[in-house]
C-alpha cells in the first residue's frame, strides 16, 4: 500500500512539471491533437497531411570554452543607446533574424566613432585602455558570435565579439643539426633534384573541406613571398595535406613524407609541413617517427601557417594541433578556380558517428558569422566567380552554435542576393538535420542547384543505430521523397559504408534494397576500415575482408545501374551548363555542369567560353557524365 501511494504522489508531481497531452479527435477532419492542459495545441496532425520533416531531437552542442588568457585580442561590433529598453529591443530585433547590427547601427548607436562603420569598433588587445573597463571585462570570457548586453557610464551596448585572435597553443622544440652529407650514400646524393629557393608545393587528400583549406595555405604562402610550382621535389616548402578518412592512410603519409626527408639532408632549407587530418590525429608522434618535419599541424591552423613557419625561421620545430578558434581569414585564399569556389561556413562536427574519425580531427563545430560569409562570397563575384559551393562537415548544423542561433536555410536567403554570382550549391548534409524548411528554401530561390548530397550510409535501420547516425531508413526515405516532391528531376548522391561491424547479408541487402528504391545519380562507396579513436574500431565483430570486398563489389554495381539509368533522362533534352574549364583528354572541348552537378562535354573554346553559362543539347548519356552541343551563350 505504501508503495502504492508512492507512485501515485510521484505522478502527481510530475503532472504538476509535464504538460498532460490529451488526444482531441474532430470526427470531421479526423485530425487528431494533443493540447496542454490550457488548450494549447502542441502537435497536431491529420492522416490525409503530407509528412513534414522536422530536425531529429538531439542533445545540446557541445562547443569548446577556451581559457581567457591565450585570447590576444578581440574584434567588436556594438550598437550604444541611452535605455536598457531599446537595447532589450534591438536584441529582440536581431534574434528575430529580421536585421543585424551592422544595419541598425547607422540609425541607432549614439557612438559617433562607430556608427558609420555599422557599429564595427574593430581589434582590441588584453588591457586595452581604449575600451570601458565593463566591456573589457567580459569580452575575453565571451564565446565569439555571441549576443551581449553591457552598461557602462555612456549608456547600454549591445554588442557581439565577431572574431578572436587566440595564442597559437604548440609545442616547441630546437631543431638538432642537419645529418652530414658525408653520411648519406653516393647514390641517393646524386638522385636528390636541386630544390628552388622561395618555393612552395601543396599536395592535398581528401575531400572538399582539405582543397579549401589547401587554398588557404597556399594564400598564406603566397603572402608570405613564395611562389608556387608543380615540382613537389624542388619546393623549398613542400605541405602536405593529408586525410585520415581511410585505412592505411598514416602509413602512406609516412611513405609520401620519407621520399622528401632524405632531400632534407642535402638541403637543410628544405621545409616540410604535414598538415590536415592524420597530423591532428598523430601531433608530436609524427615529429619523433619522422624528425625531418618542420611542422605537423591541424586544420584549424590552416590560415596561421604564416605564423607557424616564423618560428620555423627562428629554428623550432612546430607541433600544432590543439583546439584554436579558427579566425576569419587573414589572408586571401590562392583559388584553384576563376569560375567555382569553395566557401566554409561552419568547420568541425559534433556528431560521433561510431565509425568516423572526424571529429576527433576536426574539432567541434564552429559557424561562420553570416554576415562574414556573405562578404566573402561579394568578393569572389568581383573577382568573376559564377558559382560558390558552401561547405561544412555537417552542413545543417549551421548556426545552432551562434547566439542568436541561425540556420543554413535562413543563411541561404540572407547570402541570395549577391549580384554576379550565377549558382549556389551546399555539402556535406546529414538526414538528421534535413528539414522541409531547407528543401522548401532550395526550391524557392532560383540560384540554389537541384543537387543534394545526403550520405546515408546504411539501408538498415540496426546498422544505422550501431553507427549512431540518428535516423532511419524510412527517414532518410521520407528526405527522397520530400526533394524529389519539390523538385522533381533534382539529384541526389550520398556515401555508403559496406561491411560495417556485424553487418549480416540480410542488412547488407537492406543497403541495396533503399538504393533500388530511391535510384541515386550516384554513390560514393567504401568499405568500412578501422579508424583511430573511434568505438567501432575495437567491436569483435568485424566483418572478414573477403565479404567487405564482395559487398563492396555488389553496391558498385547498383550504383552504376541507377547512375546509368538516371543520365538516360538527360538524352535529347536541353541542359544549362557553368563553363569550368578545357577537357585535358580532348583540347578541342570544354566541360562544365549541368544544375544537377552532372559534367558535361561539348565542342568549344576555352579561352571564349570560361565562366559562360550556356544551353547544351545532350546527344549523349553515360554513366556519369554528358555529352552534347552548344545551342546558345545565355550570358
Amino acid at each position: 500500500l505504501g508503495g502504492f501511494f508512492f507512485f501515485l504522489v510521484v505522478c502527481l508531481r510530475m503532472a504538476c512539471f509535464i504538460p498532460s497531452f490529451g488526444r482531441w479527435m474532430d470526427s470531421k477532419s479526423l485530425r487528431i491533437e494533443a493540447r496542454t492542459r490550457d488548450g494549447r495545441v502542441v502537435c497536431a496532425m491529420a492522416p490525409e497531411e503530407k509528412t513534414v520533416l522536422v530536425a531529429a531531437k538531439n542533445p545540446p552542442p557541445i562547443f569548446y570554452d577556451f581559457d581567457p588568457e591565450n585570447v590576444e585580442s578581440v574584434k567588436l561590433r556594438h550598437i550604444l543607446v541611452e535605455t536598457e529598453v531599446l537595447a532589450d529591443d534591438i536584441i529582440e530585433l536581431v534574434k528575430s533574424e529580421r536585421t543585424s547590427l551592422r544595419d541598425l547601427a547607422p540609425g541607432l548607436s549614439i557612438c559617433e566613432i562607430s556608427k558609420a562603420n555599422g557599429g564595427d569598433l574593430g581589434w582590441f588587445e588584453q588591457g586595452s585602455e581604449d575600451l570601458e573597463p565593463e566591456i573589457l571585462e567580459i569580452v575575453f570570457l565571451v564565446r565569439p558570435n555571441t549576443l551581449q548586453k553591457v552598461k557602462s557610464k555612456r549608456g547600454w551596448h549591445v554588442l557581439v565579439v565577431e572574431d578572436a585572435r587566440h595564442t597559437i597553443q604548440s609545442s616547441l622544440s630546437k631543431r638538432g643539426a642537419p645529418v652530414p652529407l658525408t653520411q648519406i650514400p653516393r647514390n641517393q646524393r646524386a638522385a636528390i633534384p636541386e630544390m628552388i629557393k622561395g618555393t612552395y608545393c601543396v599536395q592535398t587528400m581528401g575531400c572538399q573541406m582539405n582543397q579549401a583549406d589547401s587554398e588557404k595555405m597556399s594564400g598564406e604562402l603566397q603572402a608570405a613571398g613564395f611562389k608556387e610550382i608543380d615540382d613537389p621535389f624542388r619546393s623549398n616548402v613542400i605541405v602536405f595535406n593529408t586525410c585520415s578518412i581511410r585505412d592505411h592512410a598514416e602509413q602512406k603519409v609516412y611513405s609520401y613524407v620519407g621520399r622528401h626527408a632524405r632531400r632534407k639532408w642535402q638541403n637543410p632549407e628544405v621545409t616540410i609541413v604535414v598538415s590536415g587530418c592524420v597530423a591532428q590525429q598523430e601531433g608530436e608522434k609524427l615529429l619523433r617517427r619522422i624528425p625531418e618535419v618542420d611542422i605537423v599541424m591541424g586544420p584549424q591552423y590552416s590560415n596561421r601557417l604564416g605564423e607557424l613557419l616564423d618560428s620555423v625561421n627562428q629554428g623550432n620545430q612546430v607541433c600544432a594541433t590543439d583546439p584554436v578558434h579558427i579566425m576569419e581569414d587573414i589572408s586571401k585564399p590562392k583559388r584553384n578556380s576563376t569560375v567555382t569556389a569553395w566557401v566554409n561556413i561552419i568547420y568541425g562536427c559534433n556528431e560521433r558517428c561510431s565509425y568516423c574519425v572526424v571529429p576527433t580531427t576536426r574539432g567541434l563545430e564552429q559557424s561562420r558569422p553570416r554576415e562574414s560569409i556573405k562578404e566573402e562570397i561579394k568578393q569572389l563575384a568581383e573577382q568573376g566567380v559564377k558559382e560558390i559551393v558552401l561547405l561544412g562537415q555537417n552542413i545543417d548544423a549551421y548556426g545552432r552554435d551562434l547566439r542568436p542561433r541561425d540556420s543554413l536555410a535562413e543563411l541561404l536567403r540572407f547570402v541570395h542576393d549577391v549580384d554576379g554570382i550565377e549558382r549556389i550549391r551546399f555539402t556535406t548534409s546529414h538526414p538528421r538535420y534535413m528539414t522541409d524548411r531547407l528543401i522548401k528554401a532550395c526550391y524557392e530561390l532560383p540560384k540554389l542547384c537541384e543537387y543534394f548530397h545526403v550520405p546515408f550510409q546504411s539501408g538498415d535501420d540496426k546498422v544505422l543505430k550501431e553507427m549512431k547516425r540518428g535516423y532511419t531508413a524510412k527517414r532518410f526515405k521520407q528526405i527522397a521523397q520530400r526533394i524529389r516532391m519539390y523538385m522533381p528531376d533534382a539529384a541526389i548522391s550520398a556515401d555508403a559504408i559496406v561491411g560495417f561491424p556485424g553487418e549480416t547479408e540480410e542488412e547488407f541487402q537492406h543497403t541495396i534494397d533503399l538504393m533500388e528504391e530511391i535510384q541515386f545519380d550516384t554513390v560514393h562507396t567504401a568499405a568500412y576500415s578501422p579508424r583511430p579513436n573511434t568505438p567501432a574500431a575495437i567491436w569483435d565483430t568485424q566483418v572478414a575482408e573477403d565479404v567487405k570486398a564482395e559487398r563492396l563489389r555488389k553496391i558498385n554495381e547498383q550504383t552504376a545501374k541507377d547512375a546509368h539509368q538516371r543520365s538516360q533522362r538527360y538524352l535529347g533534352r536541353t541542359e544549362e551548363v557553368l563553363v569550368e574549364e578545357r577537357n585535358d583528354k580532348d583540347p578541342t572541348q570544354v566541360l562544365g555542369r549541368t544544375r544537377t552537378n552532372r559534367l558535361t562535354f561539348f565542342k568549344g573554346n576555352i579561352d571564349e567560353l570560361r565562366g559562360k553559362l550556356v544551353t547544351v543539347k545532350i546527344t549523349e548519356a553515360r554513366t556519369f557524365s554528358l555529352t552534347g552541343e552548344l545551342l546558345e551563350i545565355i550570358r
